[in-house]
């Protein structure tokens, strides 16, 4: 008796949301879609699955398990035109097993909200991409400065090895933060400058490169640009001087991602490890594998800016590892960075 009062007791709790709950909608963006291909990316977005056990007392398996979601509001607009969609994403087969469970989307209409999300979410994306575009000029003519002495783009022959100096100006971009805090501080300068109240300009909650959140009458709206085919620029590159004599040198670029955070009423600044090359690898490469080896200038370049230990070579090999290869680790405050590989 027991046992079945308490599963009359979860059929009736989830009978209470069998509506959704619309103070979370999933908003994706695409370009020119049409309604099959809106109605397949919410198909493919489905509410989580919750399942229980239809016995308190027994642990949950295959075939005791009840399972539950609750409706998932997916709205698909059109960053260009004004065709948007919605749907409600739902399962069929509610309190079967999850082998059971069919997800399927119903059309819906757009409310009041949805459609306020959708023009501010298209009025910032347009005023974010037009504002770093105007700082992308602002710093092609006055170029961050790594340190005291040396900016970006500047090249002069090291004295030691004749490497240009563009190289170690973006080790240090990546790695020391400095360029970061300078290019943060410029951006949130012009902010203020060009608008009074930035938040009245940049009108999402969070907006980059990476996705987005608005609110609007108490609902969050969040999605990503995953479906948007045009490069969204909200990144500021800094390339070394085209006219630098040695070959090869175009395989350094860094990458900043800006972010708006309306919480702190500023813009923040990261390195974008995917988009952000050093000797041709990207950093997100650097930091996750150990099969690299860089060019000699780019190791000098992290010699200077990081420190490091060198691992043996897992064979051993004694006093004869001439034609051996070690690992040479970076770390920053003692945790590893990255690794590459070194002749022994």
């Amino acid at each position: 008796m027991k046992c079945l009062i308490t599963f009359v007791a979860l059929l009736l709790m989830f009978a209470n949301i069998a509506e959704a709950n619309d103070n979370n909608v999933t908003l994706f963006m695409c370009e020119g879609c049409n309604y099959d291909e809106a109605y397949q990316l919410a198909k493919d977005n489905p509410p989580l699955t919750q399942c229980y056990s239809s016995d308190p007392n027994e642990i949950i398996t295959i075939d005791n398990q009840v399972c539950y979601t609750t409706p998932k509001k997916v709205i698909v607009a059109d960053l260009l035109g004004k065709e948007h969609f919605a749907f409600m994403v739902r399962h069929h087969n509610q309190g079967s097993s999850k082998l059971y469970l069919n997800k399927y989307a119903e059309s819906i209409s757009l409310n009041t909200n949805d459609k306020t999300a959708i023009l501010r979410l298209k009025t910032t994306f347009k005023n974010f991409s037009t504002f770093l575009k105007e700082m992308q000029t602002e710093i092609s003519a006055s170029p961050l400065k790594v340190s005291q002495y040396t900016s970006l783009n500047m090249t002069s022959p090291n004295t030691a090895d004749s490497c240009p100096s563009h190289i170690t100006d973006a080790v240090k971009a990546v790695l020391e933060g400095r360029t970061a805090s300078q290019l943060q501080n410029r951006l949130n300068n012009k902010a203020k400058t060009d608008f009074k109240y930035p938040e009245r300009f940049f009108l999402a909650k969070e907006f980059s490169s990476e996705g987005f959140s608005i609110g609007v009458g108490g609902i969050l709206y969040q999605g990503t640009w995953e479906k948007v085919s045009k490069n969204f620029n909200t990144r500021v590159r800094f390339t070394q001087n085209q006219e630098a004599p040695l070959s090869g040198t175009s395989q350094y670029d860094v990458v900043f991602s800006v972010k708006w955070i309306k919480e702190f009423g500023a813009l923040s600044v990261s390195v974008n490890p995917y988009l952000t090359y050093l000797d041709g690898i990207t950093l997100n490469q650097l930091k996750t594998t150990s099969i690299n080896t860089v060019d000699q200038c780019l190791q000098d370049a992290l010699d200077q800016t990081l420190p490091s230990n060198t691992s043996p070579p897992s064979s051993g090999g004694g006093d004869c590892w001439d034609n051996q290869v070690c690992e040479k680790h970076y770390y920053i405050n003692e945790v590893k960075i990255l690794t590459i590989k070194v002749s022994c």
